[in-house]
């Protein structure tokens, strides 16, 4: 009995040149007395028309090339005489074809596309030889693919969902059903279209219960990061860190200080690149933070000022009073005009400090007789806040100003008259209560008194006379928005400035005489404040 054993090595010929052959070694046991060994080697075929090759060989065993296919082999031996022995039984083996190499996608290759949901990918192997086709396998890791397709050619190009992992498989036959010796496999993963910014919404107010952030498509988890200002180090410091967090809400905890806070989200997923970090920067108020607590800060909006600086605009219209003496021209004036006042100002506020500061341009006019009549006012103010109660708050201003009044001195003889203007400078101080009623309503009241104590220029150049002046009225406010507040109210204004009289022998002035200006006006006040 002859025991075969059977090698095939990976040899190839030009398959352009000849059949594609692969090289088999035979060996089996050496029989005793034998001086040569016959060998028959049959192509077996469905139509019976396979071929039959015979050799002769002086060692038990055999090599050379067969092409891919099914085979009958038989044995004898010949003694030293020539004698030939008997036929050993056929024995039948396959010679396979080779395994393929694949090429594309490599073994354990992680591919990055910027597909939201699939991407097409070819595949790609090294022809073998002696191959008809190819059968193409593929599988996701998850079970949710699955490709089987027979191919002609050593390709194939197909559209896979991103985001998963991947084995692939390809064998080889031909005509005759036989395969490759192996089945050639390998795995690789597919990246998905890097995960988009979460938008972090800032919280409305410093009353922070909770910071919340948009999920983008396809996220698993979030990285969260809560920084802390410090103000020692002047440097962001890490305060806490949320790992694989699965929520879009980050629940503040009442018991975390106040300051300044910055909260870090990047949204992470499997085999899709993290998104950027978002950030959002926000403060914290200290102490009490409960609903009560945030609805009277919440009340007081109708009068706080969210920002630094801001500007201000307003125009108070009103039915002029003007009355004035000047014993130095025998001339005593008396009439109403209608007039009105516009002014502008800018103001700075921290919520860091109660004090500010606030200044101010008024340009004022009136009409009378037909000619128009202007005088400008200035002042610049240190401005102390104070809190009073929780919905009141009391406002103190001080600084120097300048003031600027219309003269009008009457001709008792011709009855015309001629203009003139004073001005002058002095310290003015005012105060002014706010109280919030609702978040959008507000009341206030104020009062400002100006005291003239230095002469600019007076019409014949005397010193000044010290007079006050005043202005007392009250505002509705309304908050528009977070940057624009609405005013209206009434006014009431005295503005005065007198100045010493020359006496002489066409007057009626006498030592100790004034030249006094004075306009009185009740003022529909309409003011509006821009935060910026």
């Amino acid at each position: 009995m002859l025991l075969l054993s059977f090698t095939f090595l990976m040899a190839t010929e030009s398959a352009w040149a000849a059949p594609y052959r692969r090289l088999v070694n035979f060996e089996w046991e050496a029989i005793e007395g034998a001086n040569s060994y016959e060998i028959e080697l049959q192509q077996v075929k469905e139509d019976g028309k396979g071929k039959v090759f015979n050799f002769k060989v002086k060692e038990p065993s055999w090599n050379g090339r067969l092409a891919a296919g099914k085979y009958l082999l038989k044995l004898r031996s010949r003694d030293y005489r020539g004698v030939p022995g008997e036929w050993s039984p056929p024995s039948d083996f396959n010679v396979g074809l080779e395994s393929a190499v694949l090429k594309f996608p490599a073994a354990h290759a992680r591919f990055a596309t910027k597909d939201e949901s699939t991407t097409e990918m070819t595949f790609q192997w090294e022809p073998v030889g002696g191959a008809d086709k190819y059968h193409f396998d593929l599988v996701s890791e998850d079970g949710k693919t699955k490709i089987s397709e027979d191919v002609k050619t050593n390709s194939f190009k197909v559209k896979v969902p991103v985001a998963a992992n991947y084995t692939w498989k390809v064998s080889a036959t031909n005509e005759e059903g036989i395969q490759s010796d192996a089945v050639s496999v390998a795995q690789f993963s597919v990246l998905g279209k890097p995960l988009a910014l979460p938008k972090v919404d800032k919280p409305e107010s410093e009353f922070v219960r909770d910071v919340k952030w948009d999920k983008p498509d396809n996220v698993a988890a979030y990285d969260v990061y809560v920084l802390k200002y410090s103000v020692e180090s002047k440097k962001w410091e890490k305060f806490k860190v949320f790992e694989n967090y699965q929520d879009n809400t980050l629940a503040f905890d009442p018991a975390w200080p106040g300051g300044k806070y910055q909260v870090v989200v990047r949204a992470k997923s499997n085999l899709r690149p993290s998104s950027p970090l978002a950030k959002e920067t926000f403060k914290v108020r200290s102490g009490d933070r409960s609903p009560a607590a945030e609805y009277t800060a919440l009340v007081r909006m109708s009068i706080e000022r969210l920002s630094g600086w801001y500007a201000i605009g307003s125009y108070l219209v009103t039915q002029m009073q003007f009355s004035g003496v000047n014993p130095e021209h025998n001339s005593t004036v008396s009439y109403s005009a209608v007039g009105g006042t516009a002014r502008a100002g800018l103001g700075w506020t921290s919520p860091f400090t109660n004090w500010g500061f606030l200044t101010i341009v008024d340009m004022s006019g009136f009409t009378f007789q037909g000619k128009t009549r202007t005088f400008a006012s200035a002042e610049a103010n240190a401005v102390y806040r104070m809190a009073v109660g929780d919905r009141g708050e009391a406002r103190f201003q001080v600084g120097p100003y300048y003031k600027e009044l219309p003269e009008t001195v009457g001709d008792p003889f011709s009855g015309t008259s001629q203009d003139y203007t004073i001005s002058a400078v002095g310290p003015h101080a005012g105060a002014e209560y706010w109280y919030s009623i609702t978040p959008k309503f507000g009341l206030q009241v104020n009062a400002h008194l100006y005291t003239s104590l230095m002469k600019i220029s007076t019409p014949n150049g005397e010193p000044l006379q010290p007079t006050l002046s005043t202005q007392f009225g009250f505002l509705g406010s309304y908050r528009f928005t977070k940057t624009f507040t609405g005013l209206a109210g009434y006014a009431h204004r005295e503005d005065k400035l007198s100045y010493k009289a020359v006496p002489s022998s066409s007057n009626f002035a006498v030592d100790g005489d004034v030249n006094e200006s004075t306009i009185v006006g009740n003022y529909l006040n309409i003011f509006a404040e821009w935060s910026f």
